[in-house]
């Protein structure tokens, strides 16, 4: 008994000392932050999961899925499909991955996107007004990417890490990180703040 009781004074000692270390290191606000996010993943992580494909249309073939990814859309070619963990998709989205897509973590997607990754070749001497042969353009988005609604992404744009989308862009080419655009074709209008995403983002600041 009193050699219980002696382990458990050990384990409170130890525990007391690893989180006195910790308050020292990062301050109240970001444990807090830290254990709210790892809190919110359990509660969530079940309830996305058993929801996820109840909410989806497609095509079959095996997508690879990070944790946490939420979606309600239609895709085809779905085998060429990746989702970063806690990307989240809204409705009405569609996806033409023949030629592949990539998202990265912690996207978020508006209402109606639509992407394609492929292209019928106008240049064929085989018939008109297309040749049955399609040109494949892999779409990569980064991380922590803000999509916003009625997006039209086109085959072979590359999308950086942070960057913005603004609603009813058509995007085309490579947008660099951090980088705003908007319009059709999508320009860039303006930066985010970097250093702010960067800091962040260390501290997984994700919503």
């Amino acid at each position: 008994m009193q050699r219980s009781r002696r382990c458990l004074v050990v384990m409170a000692t130890s525990f007391k000392s690893i989180f006195r270390d910790y308050l020292k290191r990062y301050g109240m606000l970001r444990l807090i932050f830290r254990i709210s996010v790892k809190v919110r993943e359990k509660i969530t992580r079940r309830w996305y999961r058993e929801m996820l494909f109840s909410r989806c249309q497609y095509s079959g073939g095996a997508i690879v899925v990070g944790p946490d990814v939420w979606w309600n859309f239609h895709f085809s070619h779905p085998e060429k499909i990746i989702f970063g963990e806690g990307t989240v998709m809204n409705g009405e989205c569609y996806i033409n991955a023949h030629g592949g897509v990539v998202f990265g973590r912690y996207c978020h997607v508006g209402k109606g996107l639509t992407i394609f990754s492929s292209n019928h070749n106008y240049k064929s001497t085989f018939s008109i007004p297309y040749g049955d042969d399609d040109i494949l353009k892999s779409v990569s988005i980064g991380d922590c990417v803000w999509i916003g609604a009625n997006v039209n992404i086109l085959p072979g744009t590359s999308i950086g890490d942070g960057a913005i989308i603004s609603m009813g862009s058509v995007v085309r080419g490579a947008v660099p990180s951090g980088a705003i655009v908007a319009g059709n074709p999508a320009k860039i209008v303006g930066y985010r703040d970097m250093e702010s995403y960067r800091k962040l983002s260390e501290l997984k600041a994700f919503v």
